[in-house]
């Protein structure tokens, strides 16, 4: 009997090694799952804006309009934006200027006011390059526009330069008016 239960211990002790050995690729992958990869680039959501963020927030945006020029001064966003195909740049880039104001307005907490100007290029009047652009029209959007809150979705849809309302919201000015 004495030897029996010594072959009992040793068939248990190697059932439980066998049940052991098959249960930790298991909990390597709960452990592996748990764990997840570290990323070393995590993008970050912008809250404010900076000239370190600036290029970075113009890339993110998709902009269909050419970005010539952007400055940040402050709590004042400065964009040029131009349509170099037609150079109609104003009545294409409304739906530029509503994701440009949403980003400023409902994405960031310290731009105050978006300046966009609608450039040009000028025609040169010989064969030399030149760098020099037309103001088509311009744009002053403040935070403190009470119909950002209501009105910035249908922004795309908007025609300044026909509609009244649109011309007062947007500040608009320019050479077609």
């Amino acid at each position: 009997m004495p030897q029996w239960k010594g072959l009992l211990a040793a068939c248990a002790a190697t059932l439980a090694v066998t049940l052991l050995i098959t249960a930790l690729p298991a909990a390597d992958r709960r452990m592996k799952e748990g764990a997840g990869e570290v990323s070393v680039f995590r993008p970050v959501p912008i809250k404010r804006l900076s000239s370190d963020t600036i290029v970075d927030t113009m890339l993110t945006l998709n902009l269909s309009l050419k970005v010539k020029k952007v400055a940040w001064n402050g709590s004042v966003l400065t964009v040029d934006l131009a349509d170099e195909q037609d150079g109609n740049a104003v009545d294409t880039g409304m739906d530029d200027l509503r994701r440009l104001f949403e980003f400023a307005f409902n994405r960031t907490d310290n731009v105050n006011r978006v300046l966009v100007r609608f450039v040009a290029p000028l025609q040169a009047e010989s064969d030399e390059a030149r760098s020099d652009v037309r103001v088509v029209a311009a744009v002053d959007v403040r935070r403190t526009d009470a119909w950002l809150s209501t009105e910035l979705s249908n922004l795309s849809a908007a025609r300044p330069f026909q509609d009244e309302i649109w011309r007062q919201r947007l500040r608009l000015s320019g050479a077609r008016l």
